[in-house]
């Protein structure tokens, strides 16, 4: 939920204009991969992300919002429920005027390490 509640953080920080097409969209698809692993992608045409917002997104407490809209742990406590307890991937691509688009890999099967 955080990350699609920062995706529209994002559109709404655009002032209802996107960068990529005519109207603010996150776009959202499941797929099963070859590798028995579950795949949830999230993805926005909002304004994108720096290189340097990128080097921290899933640093706890780092966050862009302003003072008294955000904590700066909902990505890192994604991230650790994802990898640490799942022993998946939380990965992301973004670029300013791009957008960004994060995506979820999870186990199907989880090793005897994650249960």
């Amino acid at each position: 939920m955080n990350i699609l509640s920062n995706g529209i953080d994002a559109l709404e920080q655009g002032n209802g204009l996107s960068v990529i097409g005519d109207l603010p969209t996150i776009h959202i698809s499941t797929a099963v991969t070859g590798d028995n692993c579950i795949t949830l992608r999230i993805a926005d045409n909002g304004q994108g992300m720096t290189e340097a917002v990128k080097k921290h997104i899933f640093d706890p407490f780092f966050t862009t919002k302003p003072v008294g809209q955000g904590t700066g742990l909902g990505l890192a406590i994604s991230y650790q429920i994802v990898v640490e307890k799942h022993g998946g991937n939380l990965l992301f691509s973004s670029a300013p005027g791009r957008g960004t688009e994060l995506w979820i890999e999870i186990p199907i099967r989880q090793s005897n390490k994650h249960q």
